[in-house]
């Protein structure tokens, strides 16, 4: 689980970058920082995100798994329809307690990092201004 929730903290928090090459102000980086350094909103992320595992947990692979079957192209298997993930992995009892452990050490790693990026906008604009001035121009 902590392959997928690092990533995926780490993404969220890179989404506004583009923004970074169109002059836009860094205050929305810089807020999104703060958000994400937030106690009160790393554990409602983490209280959210431990739901919707164990939500997933629960759901049966059946349709699932006969679904990818059928796109691949290949035969279907008859799966218990009332085989779940929790049932089908011997440890997935554990999951969500890791994702609501892991997300705010997670969510406090990436709102540093967008921090440090909008305190770098500036620097990041001028550097790209350089950039253009010193490319030649192509005909």
């Amino acid at each position: 689980m902590r392959n997928f929730v690092l990533p995926a903290a780490l993404a969220a928090c890179t989404l506004p970058v583009p923004a970074l090459a169109q002059d836009a102000p860094a205050a929305p980086l810089a807020d999104l920082g703060e958000q994400m350094r937030d106690p009160a909103s790393q554990r409602d992320m983490a209280l959210m995100l431990q739901a919707m595992t164990e939500v997933l947990l629960d759901m049966p692979i059946a349709p699932l798994a006969q679904a990818a079957a059928e796109m691949a192209g290949e035969k279907t298997r008859d799966i218990d329809p009332d085989l779940t993930l929790r049932r089908a992995v011997p440890q997935a009892d554990r999951v969500g307690d890791e994702v609501a452990r892991t997300v705010p050490r997670a969510m406090q790693a990436a709102g540093t990092m967008a921090e440090g990026l909008a305190a770098m906008a500036p620097l990041l604009r001028d550097m790209a201004g350089q950039m253009r001035g010193a490319i030649p121009p192509r005909n």
